[in-house]
């Protein structure tokens, strides 16, 4: 089980390198054309006067989806040699508390909605993000699926009764 979600958790660190070094999308308008990458979302609703919408941007598409693969790596990891770590136990409680706010799949909701509706006023096309974007929204959902909290708990040696 927990080989499953340890490369569902590699896949997942790949996919996620992709997604933010590669364009999501190119809009072709007039003869110019504009890349998008999440960094430059970010930035562009930065640049825009909406800092805190910039910074819930950042939070969500990118550092709580890599805290989440790493600290289930540094779990697994501590799982595979057996190991009774407080720093492990430590990271999937926080884990636990934050996994809800990261919000992945409404993003990539919003996004699909903007392809439908700019559709008619530009070309756009579909970069190499936006596949590794929606496969890595599949291998963060399937790592958590495969992994089950209280064989996590259990062999970290924590109660499950602090789970949730």
């Amino acid at each position: 089980m927990s080989d499953n979600a340890l490369a569902l958790t590699l896949t997942g660190l790949i996919l996620f390198a992709l997604t933010n070094f590669f364009p999501l999308l190119a809009l072709k308008a007039q003869g110019m054309t504009q890349e998008l990458t999440l960094w430059k979302a970010v930035w562009a609703f930065w640049l825009q006067g909406f800092h805190v919408l910039a910074l819930l941007l950042a939070a969500n598409l990118i550092l709580l989806p890599l805290f989440e693969l790493l600290t289930l790596l540094w779990v697994l990891c501590a799982m595979r040699r057996q190991q009774n770590s407080a720093t492990a136990r430590f990271l999937y409680r926080w884990l636990i508390k934050l996994r809800p706010w990261g919000m992945l799949e409404v993003f990539m909701l919003g996004l699909l909605v903007a392809l439908v509706k700019l559709g008619d006023m530009a070309t756009l096309v579909v970069g190499p993000a936006f596949w590794s974007f929606a496969f890595l929204i599949v291998c963060m959902a399937a790592a958590t699926a495969v992994l089950d909290p209280f064989v996590v708990w259990n062999d970290l040696g924590k109660e499950k009764s602090r789970v949730h």
